[in-house]
């Protein structure tokens, strides 16, 4: 019997994300069979990274699969939570872009200007975001320094569907 079989394990409803990195990092096949042998212990589907973290600190589950940030943001208030890296962690970038034919274009500017000024990463840094300037670092820095890391890259709409699909029939979500 799998040692957290029996509810006791949250995890993404939607993990293409994971499953892309890990193939991504480990190679197909054994990210498959790691996958397999987590739903081995029956786990239970759920959406929202933060959500499943508080139910974590409130005690619902034991060990969850989710972002660093939201568990360090808890970890931070106080509750009871640590995480560990799954190396290599999959990691996606957030673009921030202005649309072509904006009401107020240089409102818009201002507002990413701010966003990648020193401040605007210090103010992201404060919600235990990963900066994007080399001048400030996460808190605590272990969010983004010392593991492994595989980049996710934007998927085919087939290889998504696919990977989705995939994901979904391993966990047995609907």
């Amino acid at each position: 019997m799998p040692k957290w079989k029996g509810k006791k394990i949250s995890i993404d409803n939607d993990g293409i994300g994971l499953l892309l990195g890990l193939s991504l990092g480990w190679g197909k096949e054994r990210a498959l069979s790691y996958l397999k042998q987590l739903a081995a212990n029956e786990p239970i589907p759920g959406r929202g990274h933060s959500f499943r973290v508080q139910q974590i600190a409130a005690g619902e589950y034991f060990l969850t699969l989710a972002y660093a940030n939201p568990i360090q943001a808890a970890k931070f208030q106080g509750a009871p939570v640590d995480w560990v890296v799954l190396e290599p962690a999959p990691v996606s970038l957030n673009a921030i872009m202005l649309a072509e034919r904006a009401p107020h274009p240089n409102a818009g500017k201002l507002y990413i200007d701010f966003i990648l000024s020193r401040e605007g990463q210090e103010t992201l840094k404060s919600l235990q975001r990963i900066p994007a300037r080399k001048d400030v670092e996460p808190d605590p820095p272990g969010l983004i320094r010392g593991y492994k890391r595989i980049v996710l890259q934007p998927a085919k709409r087939e290889e998504y569907a696919e990977t989705d699909k995939l994901y979904k029939e391993i966990f047995g979500i609907r």
